[in-house]
Order: C-alpha cells, then structure tokens, then sequence
C-alpha cells in the first residue's frame, strides 16, 4: 500500500462576509474525517479550498506519496452537494464522459464502471438517465463517477442530504470499504451521530474558528461533555437561541 500523507497547515480561506481562520490538520492512509458545522459556517469553503477550487488567503496545503511531495489536483476525488453529473445521459454514459476527461483508457473505464456499478447497485439501472434516476440512485450514480480514476482522496460535501437511514448506512459502509483500502476520505455532514460513530478524524468550525480532533477532545474535557454529538448539539442550539 502507497503511504499517503495530507497536510494542512495554519490556512485561512474565506467568502463573502465570513473567514475562516488557523486551519490545521493531518491525515493520512485510512482515515476519515469528519466536517462538521452549521449551515453557513463554511464548510464548503473549507473543502473547495483544501481540493484547490480556491486558493487559500494564507497557508500551505501539502500531500505526501511514498514520502514524495506530489500535486493535491492528481490524488482528488470530489463529489458536491449538487451532484456533477450530465441530465440527460445515462449512468453508463456519465462514468463513460468522465473517465474521459481524466484520459482513462477506454478498457480501463469499462472494467472500472462494471466494479463501481455493481457495488453501488445501480448495475441494473446502468442506461437510465440521470432524470429517471430517484434521488438516492443520483448520488451513487454521482459517486461513481468521482471515483472512476480511482482517486487517493476522496471529498464528499454533504453526501447523506435528503437520503433515508438505510441508504446512508449503504453509503458508510462502502466509504469505510474505501478507507480500509487506504483512502483518506473527507465528509461534511449535518448528522452528528453518524460524524461520531464513522470518523477517526474531526473537524469543527464555530464563528470563523477551526478546531481539530485534538483540540475537540481538550474543550470536551474542559466541558465535561459526554460526547462530541452532545457537545456539538448543545453549542448550536445554544447559538440559535441567542439569535433569537
């Protein structure tokens, strides 16, 4: 297995009226990390600019394979919270597109899109088009195509919206199938028992401010919390009480 190393360092990113700021964090093979936030805090920013869709207003965003320091743009996966894929062309049709704009071989993306579609399950639904697809079918349908070059690290931006309980246990399942391969997998998501359960890693941004695993784990035993899910809770209601 390569060794994969990606290292944030000390960035500030920032969009329209809010910043934030001191973001610092290292990941490496098998990890997931979990982005966690309220609605507008940023954390869409956050991930643009750790993949390189925008620059950083200070710091420095490095990542390591095999000790060598090589470009973030080559390892990437990244899937939106609106998913990236063509309307009207079929499941098979989008994996196709899209491993042609990574230059893939034509038998690779084929091999690669027969693994993919049967382990999300859209096998049988693989020349429908996307507009005939429910909601769910669009997101693994999306998160074939993000990983049809077989990218390093994987960035998932609020995958589990508007998803039922069996399905993002589909999904969790088949990311930890990813990690257990030595992907380091980056998610934002609004479900904090799930952040918990799932992620190794944490990342949590309140006012502007960036706070790591190690610094959640120290303000947690300051506060005497019993969980992250909790404590995290508790802060954010808290907040919208006072904007009330």
């Amino acid at each position: 297995m390569d060794r994969l190393l990606l290292q944030v360092e000390d960035i500030s990113t920032s969009h329209g009226k809010f910043k934030i700021s001191s973001v610092s964090f290292r990941l490496k093979n098998g990890d997931i990390f979990g982005l966690v936030g309220r609605s507008g805090s940023g954390k869409s920013t956050l991930l643009k600019t750790i993949i390189g869709l925008k620059f950083p207003d200070y710091g420095k965003i490095s990542v390591y394979l095999n000790n060598n320091q090589v470009e973030l743009g080559e390892l990437i996966g990244y899937s939106p919270q609106d998913n990236s894929l063509y309307p009207f062309l079929t499941i098979e049709e989008n994996i196709r597109t899209f491993g042609s704009l990574y230059k893939i071989e034509k038998g690779i993306i084929e091999e690669r899109a027969n693994v993919l579609l049967r382990r999300l399950d859209l096998e049988k639904n693989r020349r429908k088009k996307i507009t005939e697809l429910s909601g769910g079918m669009q997101k693994r349908a999306d998160l074939a195509v993000t990983l049809i070059h077989a990218p390093k690290i994987l960035v998932l931006d609020e995958p589990f919206s508007g998803l039922d309980v069996s399905l993002q246990s589909f999904i969790w399942k088949f990311l930890k199938e990813l990690s257990l391969q030595g992907r380091i997998i980056i998610i934002s998501s609004h479900i904090l028992s799930d952040i918990q359960k799932n992620c190794n890693e944490f990342g949590l941004i309140e006012k502007g401010a960036f706070f790591n695993t190690s610094q959640i784990a120290q303000t947690l035993r300051n506060s005497r919390e019993k969980s992250l899910e909790f404590f995290l809770e508790r802060l954010f209601t808290k907040d919208l009480m006072q904007e009330e």
